[in-house]
């Protein structure tokens, strides 16, 4: 089975520009490479930071562009994003009995989960995963039982190394991890939110992350000017296949073709 992993879009109103980029025409792109050549995948996750400052045109520019796009597609949201906002413009986009934005699909090789790790008031970056959203995920592991269960969120629970990222992690890492106890086959954890491709082993449990669509997050802060760089955006292909599961990370703006000198 095939899915497709994008994060951290950072949508602006009326398609404009955003860090040096034009957070729209990338997305546009990122869609259009994968209807050329992943169309064969069952599902697509947006895992968080679906705009950059919670505009209601930014999530309308996206509803408008998903309508043409034919593949089943997962919203989560993220720091830099309203709840109440996006729920108002995707009313459809499924939710949890407390209406936080999370949800679980079934499917052939297992089970998804899709946490909402926003956390409340404006202006606020790190994460949370309260109490009512815990016992959610609580729940769904226990149903789960010996299937094969796969999770994304958007705020890492541990820290990656580089500190300003660090500073606004998901908090309560000691809850989450008692709660991903009652999992009997956590198969890998998805994350965004750190603008990297990341690979991370915390306490036998293995999560990645994916590059920003838009911009993304020098490993080294003093190593560029300001706070971000133009290192390639990328989204993830996942494959599935009994055991094994192969994560690609697409640089879909960089396939240039080599000439022979």
């Amino acid at each position: 089975m095939k899915f497709i992993h994008i994060s951290d879009i950072h949508l602006v109103s009326h398609d404009g520009p955003l860090n040096g980029s034009v957070p729209s025409n990338r997305l546009q792109k990122c869609l259009d490479d994968i209807i050329r050549w992943h169309s064969d995948a069952e599902f697509c996750v947006i895992s968080g930071d679906l705009s950059e400052f919670a505009e209601i045109e930014a999530y309308q520019s996206l509803k408008k562009r998903l309508l043409e796009f034919p593949i089943q597609c997962f919203l989560m949201i993220g720091n830099h994003d309203d709840r109440d906002l996006f729920q108002s413009v995707f009313p459809d986009n499924p939710c949890d009995e407390n209406n936080f934005a999370q949800s679980s699909l079934e499917t052939k090789v297992g089970t998804f989960l899709f946490l909402d790790t926003k956390k409340h008031g404006k202006n606020v970056h790190d994460g949370e995963l309260c109490e009512k959203r815990l016992n959610w995920l609580k729940r769904q592991l226990i149903n789960a039982g010996s299937k094969p269960t796969y999770l994304f969120m958007h705020h890492p629970p541990f820290e990656i190394g580089i500190p300003y990222l660090d500073k606004i992690r998901l908090f309560g890492s000691d809850q989450f991890l008692s709660t991903l106890s009652h999992g009997k086959n956590i198969r890998h954890i998805f994350y965004g939110h750190v603008h990297r491709l990341t690979f991370v082993k915390w306490h036998g449990y293995t999560f990645s992350s994916l590059s920003s669509l838009n911009h993304q997050s020098p490993l080294v802060a003093e190593s560029v000017e300001g706070e971000f760089c133009d290192e390639p955006p990328a989204y993830g292909v996942g494959l599935i296949d009994g055991e094994q599961l192969t994560l690609h990370f697409n640089n879909f703006l960089d396939r240039m073709p080599l000439h022979q000198t």
